[in-house]
């Protein structure tokens, strides 16, 4: 902007008197235009931020006309109610608490409509969701601190049952007379320690709280269609007040179709049950029974609770009616399960109660107990017998099983050979096994392989998957496997006998995994990746195949699902190989193979790899042309090491910079 005084501010000299005055004037002159423009903007920010208001008016008033002709708005009370009841969660999952957050109260809270259509619908609070907190003490601290935390803890506890109370009466109304879900999950752990004094208050929160809920429960048991307890129960005591759960009547219990009930040892004192030689606490449990069980319109079973608890001599369970049966090991605590509920002759024994079942879970074993970190020491000693297996009368009958298309066994000790060739099951499709059990030793640090008896190998080797697949493979679509240490040409055989296998899932490494370059390093097995891969040859555009790879049906393949293991309890791979495969999958599933060759497209596969990535997987199968269109894939690399420094900068504290 020019000025009469552009001079002065270029030269460096001063103005004279006779200017200065001038110079004021200039100064108020401009000051006078600023405020000219001040005035200017404000009369722009305010026209601006008028015409913003009423955008936003005109934006909320287009908004709720929008919402009068909503399609929602039309659709009668039936369909809307149905759309209320597809929002509901899982009865397990976090989401099904009853609290404001819950979905059934959410809805009620949009509109005065909404409001008494959610109360119109009973469904909507049929679902009942009780977990309690678990509450620990420590008996040997006799101070008027710890009877000051009891005390609180006591209070919190009580204040706990009180609103779960008052929210289950609450949906309790709301359902009226609809059939109801529970699921609970509470434990007497505070009532099963030493009768102390300053335990005394705690416990009697517990008990009486516990009691309350339960009460409330049973008050609805002729109601009740589908029920999952998992509870922690002192055993024996008279004090227990969850074990009144187990106690109804058939006539209690009329329309209970699904029940679910997982019962686990209370720790005493802090220091879990430890599994005893040879046999189960039956004293501890002598007081537990299952008549809950009895109802007549019962179709789903699962168990997880002491062996001596259900007996089936004792279950007066309408076999004939179930379509679905689990029996699992109950938790001992510290990783121990408690006995096995079944050997293969009782398991035999129970199936031919069972004629209609869909879906059957069964643990397998000799008696002995079981723990979740691994197979027992004496499995790893050379010199122990490998387990026999499981015995079943040869003078019975084949037991069949025509509606059973899902068979998942446990084999906690002993195995399953024998109850597969007692077995006519014509509808089977999806089977899984799991051991914990070490089929295959690993290599003994600092000796030889040629020392080894191969005889010995051999007898540890002979997995009973291979004759389940013998018997039952043609029909199978689904098979997941966890059996640590299995050989790798023994899966091979099984999936050579597994033509129609569509989902794969092998939880568990190989033996060959453990003959790296030291006794626990980290192997691949590229090999096995490669038996799954199609050979093909493209000559323009035509595409040739050449039969022979495994599994040319399969469209699911997981390997190590659970990605938390670590490394050398993993199937791990090369990312060129895993390249290798889906390339090969993917052109050999082209519509341009004659059919008799073609392998199915993929879907989904998930697989470790043991370097660190290279290249991103799905781009590199699009630039080689691989249509992978509706492909997932989950790849878990390892994670990237940290480098060591030998060079530590020292830190420089706050009060050490103040003294500069």
């Amino acid at each position: 902007m020019d000025s009469p005084f552009s001079e002065y501010m270029v030269s460096g000299c001063s103005p004279s008197d006779a200017e200065i005055p001038l110079i004021k004037a200039l100064i108020q002159q401009k000051i006078d235009v600023i405020d000219s423009i001040d005035k200017e903007i404000k009369e722009v920010l305010d026209s601006l931020a008028a015409l913003k208001a009423r955008r936003k008016a005109n934006k909320i008033f287009i908004r709720k006309h929008q919402a009068l002709i909503a399609p929602i708005k039309r659709l009668p009370p039936d369909i809307l109610s149905t759309v209320f009841l597809a929002c509901l969660p899982v009865i397990e999952c976090m989401e099904a608490a009853m609290t404001c957050n819950h979905p059934a109260v959410v809805i009620s809270q949009v509109c005065r409509h909404w409001r008494q259509l959610a109360f119109d619908t009973p469904l909507l609070w049929s679902r009942i969701q009780l977990i309690l907190p678990n509450v620990n003490c420590d008996p040997y601290q006799i101070t008027d601190e710890v009877d000051r935390m009891n005390g609180e803890t006591a209070a919190l506890f009580d204040s706990v049952v009180q609103r779960l109370f008052d929210t289950t009466t609450t949906w309790l109304g709301r359902s009226k007379g609809c059939p109801l879900t529970i699921f609970m999950k509470a434990s007497e752990s505070a009532a099963g320690g030493l009768d102390t004094s300053q335990l005394k208050t705690l416990e009697g929160s517990v008990l009486t709280g516990l009691g309350k809920l339960v009460g409330l429960l049973l008050s609805e048991s002729k109601r009740w269609e589908q029920v999952r307890f998992e509870l922690a129960i002192i055993g024996n005591s008279r004090k227990s007040q969850l074990s009144r759960l187990l106690f109804l009547a058939p006539r209690d219990v009329p329309i209970l179709r699904k029940t679910s009930i997982v019962i686990n040892s209370v720790d005493v004192l802090g220091v879990p049950i430890s599994p005893g030689v040879g046999s189960e606490h039956t004293n501890f449990w002598d007081g537990i029974a299952m008549s809950t069980i009895h109802g007549q319109a019962l179709q789903s079973l699962t168990l997880a609770c002491p062996k001596n608890a259900t007996k089936l001599k004792g279950l007066q369970v309408n076999w004939d009616g179930l379509t679905e049966l689990s029996l699992r090991p109950f938790t001992l605590g510290s990783g121990w399960k408690g006995v096995t509920h079944l050997t293969a002759d009782e398991a035999l024994t129970l199936l031919r109660l069972c004629p209609n079942l869909k879906r059957c879970n069964l643990a397998i074993g000799n008696g002995s107990f079981t723990s979740d970190w691994g197979p027992p020491l004496s499995v790893w000693n050379p010199l122990t017998t490998p387990l026999a297996v499981a015995p079943v009368q040869d003078d019975r009958p084949v037991c069949r099983l025509p509606h059973l298309h899902s068979l998942i066994l446990r084999e906690d000790s002993g195995r399953t050979d024998s109850l597969a060739s007692a077995l006519e099951l014509p509808s089977l499709r999806s089977f899984t096994q799991m051991s914990p059990i070490q089929w295959s030793r690993p290599p003994q640090v600092g000796m030889p392989t040629s020392y080894q008896d191969p005889e010995d190998e051999r007898a540890w080797n002979a997995i009973p998957l291979v004759v389940w697949v013998q018997r039952f493979g043609h029909a199978i679509t689904s098979i997941d496997i966890k059996l640590a240490g299995v050989p790798q040409h023994d899966v091979e055989k099984c999936l050579e006998d597994l033509p129609n296998l569509v989902s794969l899932t092998i939880r568990s490494p190989f033996s060959e995994s453990w003959n790296a370059t030291s006794p626990w390093g980290i192997g691949t097995c590229d090999s096995f990746l490669k038996r799954l891969t199609p050979e093909v040859t493209e000559d323009g555009d035509t595409v040739t195949v050449t039969p022979g790879c495994l599994c040319p049906k399969l469209e699911d393949l997981a390997l190590n699902p659970l990605g938390s293991v670590p490394a050398q309890a993993q199937l791990m791979f090369n990312e060129a190989i895993v390249l290798e495969f889906l390339t090969g999958r993917a052109k050999a599933s082209s519509k341009t193979v004659p059919e008799v060759n073609r392998v199915s497209k993929l879907r989904y596969v998930r697989a470790g790899l043991v370097d660190q990535k290279v290249v991103d997987i799905e781009q590199e199968l699009s630039r080689r042309g691989c249509n992978m269109e509706g492909f997932v894939g989950e790849w878990n690399y390892p994670a990237p090491s940290i480098p060591r420094s030998y060079l530590e900068t020292p830190h420089i504290s706050n009060f050490a910079m103040d003294e500069f």
